[in-house]
């Protein structure tokens, strides 16, 4: 896959769970990767793991719902690299369902603020950064991004619905100038978010993830990052504005 071969990536929300996964992947084909997170402390745990992230790599801590801060992230790729090739938009928080009614304005500011409009700034950027060389940007939505959930908060499905939004006004707006803009929707995955889940015991978890997939099985985070590289790649060159579900049949069986 020498396509990937020194060029540079960007993978925000990489310091952990599909992110990581993502970023490892990249860094495995020879890629520069910028990883963008919010704290030190969870990349410096995940370089401490039995699982580091090896190769060319660069942490930039930074919350991408703050304008500052994307700023300075695309700044810093800009001087040390003077381009950008590939951008995966995974960085984002979850929340457990609330009764719409009793749903707060902070809760619900704390949701969009991480999982839209940090999108939205990051994409922003990655999009002008991109525009005179072409590029591939490859968003992570979710399977309730087209349909409700009650596990999830109104905030995050509203935020997952506006994801594949955004990935497709840029999809239209940049197919001319040679930039791909894809979605990757996972369905229950095998990431620290789920351990909320996991915590209420083996009965409980295999009960609900039963009554979601045929499979009653997580998807895991290797087999999402394998189709987020599919998306990026060259292989995928008439791909755009598409959303790819990895939900072992979760959709189709609704």
């Amino acid at each position: 896959m020498d396509r990937f071969l020194d060029k540079v990536a960007l993978v925000t929300g990489g310091s952990s769970g599909i992110g990581a996964e993502i970023a490892r992947g990249l860094l495995a084909e020879g890629s520069h990767v910028v990883v963008v997170g919010r704290h030190h402390e969870t990349f410096d745990r995940l370089q401490n793991s039995d699982r580091p992230l090896t190769g060319q790599i660069e942490f930039v801590a930074a919350d991408v719902a703050r304008s500052d801060d994307v700023s300075d992230v695309f700044a810093a790729i800009k001087t040390r690299h003077r381009r950008l090739d590939y951008a995966v938009n995974s960085a984002g928080i979850f929340d457990r369902s609330r009764s719409f009614h009793e749903y707060g304005d902070t809760e619900w500011d704390a949701i969009i603020d991480a999982n839209v409009t940090g999108v939205f700034k990051c994409m922003r950027a990655e999009l002008a950064m991109m525009i005179d060389n072409g590029g591939s940007i490859v968003n992570i939505a979710s399977v309730v991004a087209s349909r409700g959930s009650l596990r999830a908060s109104p905030a995050y499905v509203a935020a997952k619905h506006a994801v594949l939004g955004l990935t497709r006004q840029a999809a239209v707006e940049y197919a001319a100038r040679g930039i791909r803009v894809n979605a990757v929707s996972p369905g229950p995955t095998l990431t620290s978010m789920a351990q909320p889940l996991i915590s209420e015991g083996v009965a409980n978890t295999s009960e609900v993830v039963n009554a979601l997939n045929p499979t009653a099985r997580f998807v895991n985070a290797e087999s999402v990052a394998s189709t987020v590289m599919f998306l990026l790649s060259s292989h995928t060159e008439h791909i755009n504005g598409a959303e790819i579900v990895i939900d072992d049949g979760q959709t189709a069986r609704l």
